[in-house]
């Protein structure tokens, strides 16, 4: 992968992690609540702010660590191109849906109708798509590269 899509695939597997992150604190505020039993004030529940803090830091990792292995290999500005901005759409959807489930108390697990819900089931799916195309991509330029070509 060329040193610029790199970098800005680093750039932003950081500021999906710092969005992880920050979601960390809603979640932390969540847990301290339910331990104390005084109410958090935060809307959502736990298990959604969970889920939220995790996809950003993993997330985040993911496009990191995806982005020192694209950079070890030649690949074509196809290949390139389709692990960038798959990733960048997985990391990016990924993080945004978690994060509107617990604020708008959808769960974004299946089609309900015209609702918050359906709309982060719908940002789910967009993301699952780029991250399967990046993995296909990231499989075949490894495959080409054990090959020498």
């Amino acid at each position: 992968m060329n040193k610029r899509l790199q970098g800005l695939l680093i750039a932003n597997g950081a500021l999906v992690l710092l969005a992880g992150y920050a979601a960390g604190f809603p979640y932390g505020s969540m847990v301290t609540a339910e331990i104390s039993g005084i109410a958090s004030g935060i809307p959502g529940d736990i298990r959604g702010w969970h889920m939220a803090h995790l996809e950003g830091v993993l997330n985040g990792m993911l496009l990191i660590a995806a982005a020192a292995a694209a950079g070890q290999i030649a690949m074509n500005d196809r290949l390139q191109k389709v692990i960038f901005w798959g990733l960048v759409i997985a990391g990016w959807t990924n993080v945004v849906a978690s994060t509107l489930s617990p604020l708008t108390g959808g769960r974004g697990t299946g089609a309900t109708g015209l609702d918050w819900n359906t709309f982060n089931f719908v940002v789910f799916l967009v993301g699952i798509v780029g991250a399967v195309a990046a993995a296909i991509a990231l499989l075949m330029a490894g495959l080409r590269a054990r090959k020498g070509a």
